[in-house]
């Protein structure tokens, strides 16, 4: 639409008197609208007076026609892009403006030659509108697409999509897949096969980390033996042309600044470093899942980033090499801020007063497996940080590991609310008890102890790398629990009830505190023989509350039990029955207890009930509706649940 049009001698030269360039062939597409030169200045020598009047009406026509290509390529190139780009008639796409920007700014170190623009308005304008021009074409460069991405997508093996089918079929595989399933799974009584501390959907927590560290361990040592090439030479041929033009008028910074500014354009289409793209639209999803999806895309990030290292480190790439430290960390620090914007998110979750944890077993669920994602959040910005050690060099990795320090600070004091607000949360709330075995409450609880404790150097580090913190906490919350456990009991109808239900809970913490060495050294030898007294104690209790009852038709009287045995039998038939029937749905957990408790009530019930029954005749044992055998053998039948 335009042309520059500069009157180098007579003020009446037609417009068509055009200067071309052969050295402004077009990077991309046809020639481009700004392919004509600013004619050197034209030839001084003595003039008479008139000659002189023709030379500076000369000079105002220049001058007038500078400033009409001045305002031509303000509103044509600049104001246009920058107002709407999608709208711009002169440059419908990226590679039309990329040669246009780069004639432009040629055609306008061309024009500050010009006499004219020595000084004034129109050389300000023009210094102005070149510095612009020079910025847009740094701009515009950060879309050329220097890397192949089907390439790195095969080389990866894997996309966006592989990354969240893979999670899902993760969650689905322990459970439903809904976030309490999936967030519970870890606290189950056994250990993983592994040995270590199972996580959600019984992942290992010690495996988990394991292998974010061979993985690492892998890259590191493997040599650079790349086959294929994942750079578009092509994309880099140009970038080297518009290199060398920018670096040689001076404007190498803007350059190097641009990839800094404008780093999103740089991966952009790079679909596994588009972290908007693989997260952005799915953070309505369970917390388990998105840390499942987050950990994955972390670590297919970070292989990216080291292939894209070593493929610009194995071979010279002309200007760009001079460039690729910035341009690299451009990209890395794109993708590993983007990663810890969406970690922040991601641990953001709803707390205990939310409608979905109104019931107390869902709110102590709560708690622990927040705890648990907090721990997995953790655990994986320390091994972002060894990855970050290793990608960036000098000042660049400062902010990005400022950042991490920040938000693994945010993790260990949410950490600490959350502990305090379980131990409140143990001291006020009601279970909901349906049988005397172990309360879910008391398994994710020591779910929740047996993480700690063998996570103990992360959750040091959480607290500060406090270690009497960190056994206050679970004294404390262990305590909290004996403390809710003997005032839920208090609930239940039955004395033997209420027994037999704090003997299932307390020997199971009890249990577990001795299979767990380092939780035992938390809580102490005095702790746990303290605790075997009061088991042996709720045993005898429960005996004498249940059982005395029984036996008492025996022992009411000194007249002579010979004068009514119909009587006796009779009444303790009764009451045997009513306790057997009502006790043979208890639930005893531990066979070992639940031995323990048959051969006391045994020892309570048969040595009296056979005393009695040989005390009397053949015939009058016939009132008896069972024999020693027979009420041995129904003893055995409870506490089967």
């Amino acid at each position: 639409m335009y042309s520059l049009m500069i009157l180098a001698g007579s003020a009446r030269r037609p417009p068509a008197a055009i200067w071309s360039a052969a050295s402004m062939e077009p990077l991309f597409s046809a020639p481009s609208r700004h392919a004509s030169m600013v004619p050197p200045p034209p030839i001084c020598r003595r003039s008479t007076a008139g000659e002189e009047v023709s030379a500076a009406a000369a000079t105002r026509e220049q001058e007038q026609t500078l400033r009409l290509f001045l305002q031509d390529i303000e509103r044509s190139i600049v104001f246009g892009i920058c107002k709407n780009p999608e709208t711009t008639e002169f440059f419908r796409d990226h590679r039309r403006r990329l040669d246009d920007y780069f004639a432009a700014a040629k055609n306008l170190l061309q024009m500050l030659e010009h006499p004219v623009l020595a000084y004034g308005d129109l050389h300000n304008r023009a210094k102005s509108l070149l510095v612009t021009a020079m910025g847009s074409l740094a701009v515009e460069l950060c879309h050329l697409k220097i890397w192949k991405p089907d390439a790195l997508a095969s080389y990866l093996g894997c996309t966006p999509t592989s990354i969240w089918e893979l999670a899902r079929s993760s969650c689905r595989g322990g459970g439903d897949g809904s976030g309490s399933a999936s967030s519970a799974s870890w606290m189950s009584t056994s250990r993983s096969c592994s040995g270590g501390s199972s996580g959600p959907n019984g992942v290992s927590f010690d495996g988990y980390y394991m292998a974010l560290s061979e993985e690492r361990t892998v890259r590191s040592g493997q040599a650079s033996s790349v086959t294929a090439s994942h750079i578009d030479l092509k994309s880099v041929s140009i970038l080297n042309k518009i290199a060398d033009f920018m670096i040689g008028v001076g404007h190498e910074q803007m350059l190097r600044g641009a990839f800094d500014q404008h780093s999103e354009h740089l991966v952009r289409y790079i679909e596994i470093l588009d972290i908007d793209k693989i997260l952005g639209n799915h953070m309505e999803e369970s917390t388990e899942l998105l840390l499942k999806v987050w950990t994955s895309t972390m670590r297919t990030v970070f292989s990216v980033l080291d292939e894209m290292r070593t493929q610009l480190n194995q071979k010279d790439h002309g200007t760009f090499s001079s460039l690729k430290v910035d341009y690299f960390s451009a990209i890395a620090k794109e993708s590993v801020m983007k990663l810890l914007n969406y970690a922040n998110a991601i641990c953001i979750q709803v707390g205990p007063n939310d409608p979905s944890c109104r019931d107390t077993h869902a709110s102590v669920k709560h708690f622990p497996s927040k705890m648990v994602n907090l721990l997995i959040m953790f655990q994986a910005l320390e091994y972002a940080k060894m990855e970050i050690l290793d990608l960036f060099l000098g000042q660049t990795k400062g902010p990005i590991l400022m950042e991490i320090e920040r938000l693994t600070n945010g993790l260990s004091a949410v950490f600490l609310v959350l502990l305090v607000e379980l131990n409140g949360l143990l001291r006020s709330q009601h279970l909901v008890i349906s049988n005397t075995g172990v309360h879910h409450v008391t398994q994710h609880i020591m779910g929740l102890m047996r993480l700690l404790v063998e996570q103990k150097d992360k959750v040091h580090m959480m607290l500060n790398d406090n270690p009497d913190k960190f056994g206050q906490v679970v004294t404390q919350l262990i305590s909290s629990l004996e403390f809710m456990l003997d005032m839920n009991s208090r609930s239940l109808a039955l004395q033997g009830q209420q027994l037999v239900f704090l003997l299932n809970n307390i020997n199971f913490v009890l249990e577990q505190a001795n299979n767990y060495t380092d939780l035992k050294l938390i809580l102490g030898e005095s702790w746990c023989l303290q605790r075997h007294v009061q088991l042996d104690q709720f045993l005898a209790s429960y005996v004498e509350a249940s059982w005395t009852p029984v036996m008492s038709s025996f022992i009411i009287t000194r007249i002579p039990k010979i004068l009514w045995p119909q009587q006796l039998f009779d009444k303790f038939n009764s009451r045997f029955e009513m306790t057997y029937n009502v006790q043979k749905t208890w639930k005893v957990t531990d066979p070992v207890i639940r031995q323990k408790l048959r051969e006391k009530i045994t020892q309570k019930v048969i040595p009296l009930y056979r005393m009695y029954l040989e005390s009397y005749s053949d015939k009058k044992q016939k009132s008896a509706r069972f024999n020693v055998e027979h009420l041995e053998a129904r003893l055995l039948e409870i506490f089967e649940g």
